[in-house]
């Protein structure tokens, strides 16, 4: 961005505007264009680190050691700065969500609230599944919102579950009639099964479309987002909590989208005020951590700073003060593979029940068969 551009957008920063909603005009100053087809390369900003980005979430990882970067790349003011992959990944490559799906799925929420689908993030949920049978009086409060949030009062990922939404004829209804542990916004109870697939089954409902079909058509085909597939459930219902693919390159598009407060090339994507209504605020997750529309904040900071985020360190990390946008990704070494294959073969070929060990590999709430599966595919 040109010296005057920076200018006129520090004064308007100064008036209170923030620098999400105030990118779009950034963009065309400095002249990059939207990177529906092309990202136009430019310099690595002075700020950023790619050691330090590579290895942060390795770092973390322990006991879930071995875990490898595979790709790291930054938007920076609408140009491409870095771009590096590992281990034989290249830009071609699409690479497992896992939780990164939750973010899409609130963007599919917020895009049937700009069509007049869904009225609201505080119309209740049982308006969606007249069919349910409700036992808990309680799941009649259940919003959207509580949703978006992780607030429903269902099962979270540290609970002992009941899986049968995941083989059920119906997994939204099925996921969605899962017994409440709590109220619904009584407590944060970070989910990737019930409360996800609930929440993606009823956009679907909303929209009367499969929800893959329906991102084609409103998310990923306007931002050239070409790589994107997404796994579904055996009644063709695809899951709300994990199940995305896509690149590296097509991570960064939807970042960007969030980063120009929902307008791509002229076009409002999401409504008016969805991304500053879905970043993290007062909400905290079960680490204490700022916690929005299924994004958490970004330990980095910067007070507005926030990112989707994914098992192995898949991250897309949006940082309007920066302009910038940093996707990491990552995928499980042997060391994880091999012990997430050896319970599986444990409990499915011995049936014995580890519910104790599962509890570790189990990840994002998604069943062993699954994981061994995805990780096979990563590592093929």
């Amino acid at each position: 961005m040109n010296r005057c551009a920076k200018r006129v957008l520090s004064a308007l920063m100064g008036l209170g505007l923030s620098a999400a909603t105030l990118l779009g005009t950034a963009v065309s100053a400095m002249g990059a264009g939207w990177p529906t087809e092309e990202f136009t390369a430019g310099p690595m900003p002075a700020w950023f680190s790619p050691l330090q980005y590579r290895f942060e979430y390795v770092r973390r990882s322990i006991p879930l050691t071995n875990v490898l970067t595979t790709g790291l790349l930054v938007l920076h003011e609408g140009q491409l700065g870095y771009e590096k992959y590992f281990y034989g990944w290249d830009a071609q490559s699409p690479q497992a969500m896992f939780s990164v799906t939750k973010s899409v799925v609130s963007a599919l929420v917020g895009i049937a609230v700009k069509e007049g689908k869904i009225e609201g993030v505080h119309q209740k949920v049982i308006e969606f599944f007249p069919d349910a049978v409700i036992i808990d009086a309680r799941k009649r409060d259940m919003t959207i919102e509580h949703l978006l949030t992780m607030r429903s009062g269902l099962p979270g990922d540290t609970d002992r579950q009941d899986l049968r939404w995941w083989e059920a004829e119906d997994t939204g209804l099925a996921a969605f009639e899962t017994p409440l542990l709590a109220a619904p916004g009584e407590v944060f109870s970070y989910s990737s099964g019930p409360s996800m697939q609930t929440l993606a089954c009823l956009v679907s409902r909303a929209v009367g479309r499969n929800l893959f079909d329906y991102a084609k058509e409103k998310l990923f085909g306007p931002l050239g987002m070409r790589s994107v597939r997404w796994d579904a459930a055996r009644d063709g219902a695809n899951y709300g909590g994990f199940g995305l693919f896509m690149t590296p390159r097509d991570m960064l598009r939807f970042g960007y989208l969030y980063l120009n407060g929902g307008r791509w090339d002229g076009q409002q994507i999401l409504p008016e005020g969805w991304v500053a209504q879905s970043v993290p605020r007062g909400l905290a997750d079960q680490n204490g951590g700022g916690y929005g529309y299924l994004f958490r904040a970004v330990g980095s900071g910067n007070a507005d700073a926030y990112q989707a985020q994914g098992q192995f360190g898949q991250f897309i990390d949006i940082l309007p003060a920066q302009m910038a946008v940093i996707v990491r990704t990552g995928c499980p070494g042997p060391v994880v593979y091999t012990a997430v294959q050896a319970l599986n073969f444990i409990e499915h070929s011995m049936g014995v029940k580890l519910h104790g060990l599962k509890s570790l590999f189990e990840l994002q709430g998604v069943p062993l068969a699954y994981l061994a599966k995805e990780h096979m595919k990563l590592l093929s």
